[in-house]
């Protein structure tokens, strides 16, 4: 097992303090905004209700209603044949920030890009460099 970065260099990561496995940092600033921003809630009251919902299938403010947003890490896994990556996310950004992962398991010579979505009222500003959580190498032969 060993990580690389985009560019194929070969690059450390450090120990994770809570469970067996390692730090996973983020690459870049990353805004994820709350559902309850979505255009199709703006301005709603009970009046416009039923005009707002004809048409509710092909309304295309609702087809990116609750979709996952994709953290860059820039850590590409390469793995022996009997291994595979789990990613656990920082409890901080479940329970304090509201959001939610929605992909764990990484495979070899996959990049770790964990989604997650937002469930909280308000957008979530994450910083370049924040730990997002732990990935942890499993064997299973």
């Amino acid at each position: 097992m060993k990580f690389t970065n985009e560019n194929g260099q070969e690059i450390s990561l450090k120990r994770s303090a809570t469970l067996p496995g390692y730090e996973v940092t983020l690459a870049e600033d990353t805004v994820i905004d709350s559902a309850v921003n979505n255009p199709f809630f703006k301005g709603i009251n009970i009046l416009q209700l039923p005009k707002k919902l004809k048409g509710f299938r092909d309304n295309p403010d609702l087809k990116t209603f609750l979709e996952p947003q994709a953290l860059h890490t820039g850590i590409k896994l390469e793995l022996a044949e009997d291994e595979f990556a789990l990613f656990e996310p920082n409890l901080d950004l479940v329970t304090n920030k509201r959001l939610q992962n929605v992909n764990h398991a990484f495979g070899n010579g996959l990049e770790v890009v964990p989604q997650f979505v937002n469930f909280g009222l308000k957008k979530v500003s994450l910083k370049s460099g924040m730990v997002i959580g732990t990935v942890l190498i499993i064997k299973y032969k």
